[in-house]
């Protein structure tokens, strides 16, 4: 769709090469071609000398900072940001950042904290957050954007914050370590002998963890973006059950299915956070997956995720009608370097589909 007051202005959706983590920048415009800037997480911590803050320089100001949820791969480029030196406060207009201690008063102008966590200390710090503080963002929460731009928040519910706040002291030194960037010394072994995508995609897809097991990446802010040019479905590493349920309680189903540009895929292609039921329920042909294949850890994309994306029923029922494509955000041979090897060329001679790799600018054609 066209800008109504100029066709030229466009959405573009960087995807940056934040090592095995998220690191994403919107910049679109409002119904008065006025920009607008969204920055999604800021990878490990690494990201930010290393491709953050260039980005960060050519860009006026930042309109909305969204943190999705604080494992390290996507809380360490912000909490490096906002410990630099140069950081102004002004250059953020708004947060989005579900956080147990933040929490505005009435009282004055005083924040009302409890033993903060890093982000929240320098937030409190160095931030200049009042007034720019959006309380707990949840599914049912009114997200203000200016005309032309719209968010429907997806993930994560009311009751997933409340679990997520009471084990937020508990599980606070697990998430200290993850602040350390861990790297992979030896390529992985390869993926290709748990099957071919046909027969992958006909397996057990049930996560090896509950939503309530899961909490950190379920308490994942996720969101449909919507301008006029482009739609995103950001799904942060939230869990894939919560999201069909979401899904399913605003009226989709696979006859009514939700229509987007784009789909950013969850928890970097990890098969535990993408399943054939969800995919079942959206239409879409684009799919990102931002990862350089996983710490050591964790490796990703696992091999099952591309079979859903390809073969998931309600797409086979299509007859592959239209052409789908994945990109990833650093190179294939980087990638599986880590994962292991994921895929093979002889995988697209089934499935109408391509893999674009080391792509990190994205346009609606």
């Amino acid at each position: 769709m066209k800008h109504p007051l100029n066709e030229n202005l466009r959405t573009q959706l960087c995807v940056l090469p934040a090592k095995h983590g998220d690191c994403i920048i919107v910049k679109t415009f409002d119904s008065q071609s006025n920009v607008f800037t969204i920055v999604i997480d800021g990878g490990p911590a690494g990201t930010f000398e290393d491709v953050l803050k260039k980005e960060l320089k050519i860009i006026p100001r930042i309109n909305l900072m969204i943190l999705t949820h604080i494992d390290s791969d996507h809380i360490g480029g912000l909490i490096k940001f906002i410990k630099y030196p140069l950081f102004n406060p002004k250059y953020v207009e708004k947060y989005w950042f579900n956080s147990k201690n933040i929490k505005f008063t009435t009282i004055g102008d005083d924040i009302s904290s409890g033993q903060a966590k890093t982000f929240e200390e320098l937030l409190i710090a160095r931030g200049d957050i009042k007034d720019k503080w959006a309380e707990d963002i949840f599914v049912g929460s009114k997200a203000k954007m200016p005309e032309g731009i719209s968010i429907e928040i997806v993930s994560p519910s009311q009751e997933i914050l409340e679990d997520l706040y009471k084990n937020w002291p508990d599980l606070s030194e697990e998430y200290q370590q993850k602040l350390q960037d861990l790297n992979i010394s030896a390529a992985s072994s390869s993926q290709l002998s748990r099957g071919t995508l046909p027969d992958l995609v006909k397996a057990d897809d049930t996560p090896d963890k509950t939503i309530r097991q899961d909490i950190f990446n379920s308490s994942s802010i996720a969101f449909v973006l919507r301008t006029f040019d482009m739609s995103v479905l950001f799904l942060g590493d939230a869990h894939p059950h919560f999201i069909e349920e979401t899904l399913a309680s605003k009226g989709y189903s696979v006859d009514n299915k939700l229509t987007v540009d784009f789909v950013k895929i969850s928890h970097h292609g990890s098969k535990n956070n993408t399943t054939n039921a969800l995919l079942d329920i959206i239409e879409c042909d684009k799919f990102v997956i931002s990862t350089n294949g996983g710490n050591s850890k964790h490796t990703h994309p696992d091999r099952e995720t591309i079979a859903r994306i390809i073969h998931h029923p309600e797409r086979v029922n299509s007859e592959y009608r239209k052409k789908r494509t994945i990109y990833l955000n650093h190179p294939l041979s980087g990638v599986e370097l880590k994962a292991g090897q994921f895929f093979h060329p002889a995988d697209l001679t089934d499935g109408n589909w391509e893999l674009i790799d080391n792509t990190q600018i994205l346009k609606n054609e």
